[in-house]
């Protein structure tokens, strides 16, 4: 089974309660599910296909983390990246971008504590109005368990 990280179930399930007032149109939790797989693809045949940023010497590697495509990023640079456009509210963070930092000895920073990538995706979250329209905690719960049980 896939285990798809809790940042893409989160904003799969935001996207369940608020997608009428996104979208405007019948979109199904399958249909954006959908939709992540055709990015998943799309970057993981970009990044077999993209020769490597340098042929020696130090630099992050190129990657899917579950939430957005990486290129290769050089030593002590940050990476920024469009939103994905898989995201349900894709079309209100148009000019957003998500960062990620390369570090000087050519890895990605981790979390503090973790093993976990750093990323900053705050320009690629719904916004305010979006997150008012959530459905109940309860019912979150119920439909992101579900989901990462079927992924």
């Amino acid at each position: 089974m896939h285990l798809i990280n809790t940042a893409i179930c989160t904003c799969i399930v935001l996207f369940q309660g608020a997608a009428g007032s996104i979208t405007r149109s019948d979109v199904s939790l399958s249909s954006v599910m959908q939709k992540w797989k055709e990015y998943q693809l799309q970057c993981l045949k970009y990044l077999y296909e993209t020769p490597p940023l340098l042929a020696e010497g130090k630099f992050c590697n190129g990657t899917f983390d579950d939430y957005a495509c990486w290129p290769d990023g050089l030593p002590g640079t940050y990476v920024n990246v469009s939103c994905p456009w898989y995201l349900p509210w894709a079309s209100t963070v148009l000019h957003g971008h998500v960062y990620r930092f390369c570090t000087p000895e050519g890895t990605w920073l981790l979390k503090e504590n973790s093993t976990l990538p750093w990323r900053n995706l705050s320009e690629c979250e719904a916004s305010d109005r979006v997150r008012e329209q959530v459905l109940s905690p309860e019912t979150v719960k119920r439909q992101h368990f579900i989901f990462c049980l079927s992924a």
